[in-house]
This record gives structure tokens, C-alpha cells and sequence, in this order.
């Protein structure tokens, strides 16, 4: 058994959902890194706090907690038969991911990689970070003697341009997953700042005392009794999507944002670049947008991020959803997903055709077509083991969604899929303008093709 004592001494740190949080001596200087810090300003729900002011917490705290986490289920799994075969550098390396895995963050979190623009994802620009040898991080890796190889490839597993061993491999499993530290943290701390109840509902120390090695798969699993706690994480994550992360005035913030940027960005004389954006933190962002709206001679107040500052939020004028007479329109949305410049060239065509229509002065951004990812969906892919006093036909261990084990799958990840290709049509609140739009989008929208068939 490998000698754990080293999680039990450091520095203590008191969070408000894991009591006390030890970082351990040689990982402090991780923490203290500029990089690091710059987190304490990165908000972990961005424009959520719109809707449910208590959520101003942040990817600092956050990444503590998955640290916190990431060493109960270190110990769990050490406590499986059979066990996995790590060593003590393993150990620390998925510990130092823990604490670095969203380092990679923009302001704003997910909402500038979705742009497309010179933005890439999180994981990547932590590994950029983590393997740069004049930052503090990668400097407070190497004295801590973890190699800032394996932590980048732990955090960033997925991305093809890089060849990742089957020993790092094996810990971002641990990380990333069905049931994962950063999972079960997000779920509850941003349920707890939000001050919705659905977090409460999950067993956290059943959840814990549940894990145990799935050695085939090489990732964590549960015993039997573990499942009705993972079924409550199951069920939370789809209230809060369906509640919090999806509520409608969210997604207006999130689309005015991003097409806010968009539209700077395709100023002909704009002077933003990718070194505006690597290292600010949301204070630092906006400042730097509004700096450049000055020198542009744009109104700042009436900008995308003027309006969000004060809250005037646009209004859904219409919804749609990926069944029945609309389900073919979700060809063309999938498509204007994938290509940012296409959807804003259409949101201007119909703000020019609805100026024709009502006689308004329309500039082309009075209507948003907000898209999500379609590809979200709660992941299952979860092993359970029970012993011989679970009378079963079936030999372990069992897949988390077969009939035997829960039947949560079925009841609810269609109905979770569903909500999260719902899109809608946004529009600036103006009586002469929304009804309109509400009334006939649908049809306008009908006759335009996928930018895929164009294309060709």
C-alpha cells in the first residue's frame, strides 16, 4: 500500500463544501503561480449570476475541491481488490492535474472556445501553460519533481495531436468520466451558490465509500451500494442543466456575449488579438473590449456587453425542439453551430428583412440565434460490482444502465438529450418588433438550407 501521508499535512484551506482542504507542502507553490491565482477571477458560471446572483464563485475554489476529491478517490481505489498499480509519482502527477485542469480557462469560461475564432479549448491551452517552461506552474511542477508532461497529458488526453501512455491515459480516466472529482464538485457547489436544492439530494458519503477499480477498464467503478447515490448525481446534473446552466436568460447573456465579441472582432480596423485574451481575467476582458469600443468610436453602452451590464437581456421569441414539424431545422442549426460567421451573416439577413417589414432601424444584431452543443448528454459508462449477498443471474460486474443495476437511462437521458438541442430565437424587447418575429421566424428560418448543402 502505497504511504498517503503526505495528503494529511500541508497548508489548510476552508471551503465552504469540503470543510478543510490540505494542500500538500510541495504542491502550495502550485497554487501560489500566477496562473494559478488568476483562477480566484475566472468565474465558474459566468453570465448564471444574471439569473441567480449567489453564483459568483470561482474556478479557483472550485479546482480545490476537485483536489480535495481527487485524493478520497485516490484512496479508494487504492482499497479495491485487486488495486491499481500506481505509484507514488502517479499519485502525485493526478493530483497536480486535479488542481491544474481548468488552468486553460478564458474569461468566461466555455463561451470563447465556442467561438472558433484563434480560440482553442481549455485542456489545450493548459497543457500550453503547464509545458511552458518560464511559467510559475511548470517551475512549481518541476521543483515539486512532477513531471509537467504527465500532468498536461493527464488534463489533456483527448487531443489527437498528441500521443498519450497508457499510465497517464489511466489517470485521466480518473479525472474525466461518469463519476469523476470534477463532476461530483461543479455539480454541488454551483447547486449550493446558486441556492437551488437539487445538490442535496446526493449521498456524498455513500458516493465516496462506493468507489471502487474497474481493472479491465482501468477507470473507477462502484459496488452495489453505491448506485441510488450515483443516481442522484445522475438527476442533479439534469436539473441543474435544465434549470441553471439552460435557463433561457442565461442562454440570452451567453449568445449576446459571444456576438458581442463576434461583432468586434469583424470591425476592419480591430486591434484585439490573441495575447488580449490568454491570461486576463474577466475584469481585465471587459476593460480591454470597452478600451477598444473607445478607440473604434463605438457606443460602448448600447455594445452587447453595455446591455449586460445592466441587464437588458434579450427576450426568447420563439423555441425550437429537435421533433415533429421542426425537426428539420435542426440540420441547418446543427450546421450554423459549426460555423459562427454563417449564423451571424443570417441573424443580419433577417434583421434586415424584419426592418423592411416593420419599418424599424435595425443595425443586425436585434436577433440571436442561440445553439447549444447537440452532443451533450450525462455519460453512463460506469462499472458495478456487488458481492454474494446480492442474489443475481448475471455475473460482475454489471454496466450502471443495464436493467439489473438502474433504470435511469431510459426514463431520463432522452428527456436530457432533448433539452439540450432545444434553440431558440432571441430579440431585443421592442413591442413593434418581437411579436413579429414570434410570429413568422419559423417560416423565414424554413427556407434557408444547411451550410453543408450550400457549400456543395
Amino acid at each position: 500500500m502505497l504511504d498517503l501521508s503526505f495528503l494529511d499535512s500541508g497548508k489548510d484551506i476552508r471551503d465552504p463544501i469540503w470543510g478543510y482542504i490540505t494542500i500538500p507542502e510541495d504542491l502550495v507553490n502550485v497554487v501560489d503561480s500566477e496562473d494559478y491565482q488568476r483562477l480566484r477571477d475566472i468565474s465558474q458560471l459566468g453570465h448564471v449570476l444574471l439569473v441567480y446572483p449567489g453564483a459568483r464563485h470561482s474556478r479557483f475554489e472550485h479546482s480545490l475541491g476537485v483536489f480535495h476529491l481527487t485524493g478520497q478517490f485516490i484512496r479508494q481505489l487504492l482499497q479495491s481488490d485487486p488495486s491499481p498499480d500506481f505509484t507514488i509519482d502517479d499519485v502525485r502527477v493526478l493530483l497536480a492535474a486535479s488542481l491544474l485542469h481548468d488552468i486553460g480557462h478564458y474569461p468566461y469560461s466555455h463561451l470563447l472556445e465556442e467561438m472558433q475564432a484563434f480560440f482553442v479549448d481549455h485542456e489545450k491551452r493548459g497543457r500550453q501553460i503547464i509545458q511552458d517552461p518560464t511559467t510559475e506552474v511548470h517551475q512549481a511542477l518541476s521543483k515539486a519533481g512532477i513531471d509537467p508532461s504527465r500532468v498536461a497529458n493527464v488534463i489533456d488526453y483527448q487531443n489527437g495531436g498528441n500521443s498519450v501512455p497508457r499510465e497517464d491515459l489511466r489517470l485521466a480516466h480518473i479525472l474525466s468520466g461518469t463519476l469523476d472529482p470534477d463532476k461530483v464538485d461543479y455539480l454541488l457547489r454551483d447547486a449550493r451558490y446558486c441556492g437551488v436544492p437539487f445538490g442535496e439530494s446526493v449521498n456524498r458519503d455513500r458516493l465516496i465509500g462506493s468507489i471502487t477499480y474497474d481493472s479491465n477498464g482501468e477507470r473507477p467503478a462502484i459496488t452495489y451500494k453505491g448506485v441510488s447515490a450515483v443516481e442522484a448525481l445522475i438527476f442533479t446534473s439534469y436539473l441543474m442543466y435544465r434549470n441553471v446552466y439552460w435557463h433561457h436568460a442565461v442562454r440570452s447573456a451567453n449568445a449576446m456575449f459571444k456576438r458581442g465579441i463576434q461583432d468586434l472582432f469583424g470591425h476592419p480596423e480591430c486591434a484585439l488579438g490573441e495575447p488580449d485574451f490568454l491570461r486576463s481575467t474577466e475584469a481585465d476582458l471587459v476593460h480591454r473590449l470597452e478600451t477598444e469600443m473607445d478607440r473604434l468610436g463605438l457606443d460602448r453602452r448600447e455594445s452587447m456587453v453595455g446591455r449586460l451590464k445592466r441587464r437588458k437581456l434579450y427576450k426568447v421569441a420563439r423555441i425550437f425542439l429537435p421533433y415533429g414539424e421542426q425537426e428539420e431545422l435542426f440540420y441547418l442549426f446543427g450546421s450554423l453551430y459549426y460555423n459562427p460567421n454563417a449564423r451571424r451573416e443570417l441573424e443580419i439577413r433577417l434583421c434586415q428583412e424584419y426592418a423592411a417589414q416593420t419599418g424599424l432601424d435595425l443595425k443586425g444584431d436585434e436577433i440571436l440565434i442561440d445553439i447549444p452543443r447537440f452532443s451533450k448528454s450525462p455519460e453512463v459508462d460506469l462499472k458495478v460490482f456487488f458481492g454474494p449477498t446480492v442474489p443475481i443471474s448475471k455475473s460482475a460486474p454489471l454496466s450502471f444502465d443495464e436493467p439489473e443495476i438502474s433504470m435511469l437511462k431510459e426514463s431520463l437521458i432522452g428527456n436530457f438529450e432533448a433539452q439540450a438541442r432545444v434553440v431558440r430565437v432571441f430579440c431585443l424587447d421592442e413591442e413593434a418588433l418581437l411579436p413579429v418575429v414570434r410570429e413568422d421566424i419559423m417560416d423565414r428560418l424554413a427556407g434557408e438550407r444547411p451550410i453543408a448543402q450550400v457549400a456543395s
